[in-house]
């Protein structure tokens, strides 16, 4: 079997746009994948792309070799920019062997170790403590057993209904920079919005707040010592992702769990936190990091130092359903993220013809051969590239 051909398309799903790639063989059988990287789409398309002279006329199957060689050969080595052309076609080689074989790809890895992958939805967070709870009731009632939401004042006070999806600007700038002041009053403002949101959804539900990286190391001590009695999920980027010794300094802080990765990219650049055992919870994302190749060895270096995989995921239907293969066949797997809104369900049923369905907060693991997934053409063509804006 050889590759014949390599096949890009940007898709627009709601707030962010995908690629989606298509690898095609000689013997009639082509693989799919999906990634994101938001404010950095076409960039991201081009660098895969570039890497479609290396391909054409190789044997997919040989997934281990052509890893190593788009890394290495590329000379610049390292950082999710790099990796993320490098995931996109690793998942694609995967679900080529997997349809070829007419196994899932979670049986070419080992799996199952589970028939269910416990999952979270984002809940967005809103203006007020009380919009927060009535959010978090709503994603209870879809069938979720654990929300997240990014961190109040910081996000999610506007246009957070249309979204469903919490990282929307909040009444604290988007420009402040976490080493500027800021006030110890907001912190107990904050603490309002999760004690509301626990008193309405009650102790059984997993909360967790996304930070995005924006505060200061003592900023991060601030937080969790004002949520600290609330029995959170995680806490998830405290602080920027590049400095290890400020997340050691946290988990030594801090009985909450401390969970970050999502801007980490393949063992190289996730190892020193890994050996610092910096987090509880390592969230690298596996269109981002290094594909299914790339991710399941950082999966193993977490495993040796008992630190559980929780792969950021706020992307479409193919790459949740990749991540669910994943973590079928991973034993220190702890959640999936998703974004699980009633938008997100319709772009699921549009594309790939099916829904997201959930089990006492569950996802089932697929079992079809490869991915088990089909992109309807026709739908794609009706969600076109749509620019966004970025900011912290």
């Amino acid at each position: 079997m050889k590759i014949t051909d390599l096949r890009t398309r940007i898709v627009h799903l709601d707030f962010r746009n995908c690629v989606i790639v298509q690898v095609d063989t000689d013997e009639g059988i082509t693989g799919i994948s999906e990634t994101v990287m938001k404010r950095k789409t076409l960039t991201i398309e081009q660098s895969i792309l570039q890497l479609k002279p290396y391909l054409i006329g190789k044997d997919p199957t040989e997934i281990e070799t052509h890893w190593e060689s788009m890394y290495r050969d590329s000379f610049w080595v390292g950082g999710p920019m790099h990796a993320t052309a490098i995931s996109a076609i690793d998942c694609a080689l995967w679900d080529i062997l997997g349809r070829m074989c007419g196994v899932p790809v979670h049986k070419l890895l080992g799996g199952p170790t589970r028939r269910k992958v416990p999952v979270y939805c984002h809940c967005p967070g809103g203006s007020s403590p009380a919009e927060f709870a009535q959010h978090a009731l709503a994603c209870v009632e879809r069938g979720y057993r654990n929300i997240k939401t990014t961190l109040p004042l910081f996000y999610g006070a506007s246009n957070s209904h249309s979204t469903a999806y919490s990282g929307t600007s909040g009444s604290i700038s988007r420009t402040w920079r976490e080493t500027e002041h800021l006030s110890p009053a907001i912190f107990c403002r904050i603490r309002e919005f999760f004690t509301a949101a626990r008193e309405a959804v009650g102790p059984e539900i997993g909360l967790a707040v996304d930070c995005h990286g924006r505060l200061s190391l003592k900023g991060a001590f601030r937080l969790c010592d004002a949520l600290e009695d609330l029995d959170m999920l995680f806490i998830e980027e405290p602080v920027p992702p590049e400095n290890v010794e400020s997340f050691v300094k946290i988990q030594q802080h801090t009985p909450i769990p401390i969970a970050a990765g999502e801007r980490w990219a393949t063992i190289h650049g996730a190892r020193e936190f890994i050996e610092r055992e910096a987090v509880d919870i390592l969230q690298s994302d596996l269109v981002n990091c290094g594909g299914i190749t790339g991710l399941k060895k950082m999966a193993a270096m977490a495993e040796a130092h008992s630190i559980s995989m929780a792969p950021h995921n706020p992307n479409g239907p193919i790459a949740t359903i990749m991540n669910l293969h994943f973590a079928a066949a991973v034993p220190n797997y702890f959640m999936l993220e998703t974004i699980g809104s009633d938008s997100d369900a319709k772009l699921w049923q549009d594309l790939i013809g099916r829904s997201p369905r959930l089990d006492d907060g569950c996802m089932q693991v697929p079992c079809e051969p490869g991915f088990g997934v089909k992109l309807d053409e026709e739908a794609a063509a009706l969600h076109p590239y749509v620019p966004h804006e970025g900011w912290r």
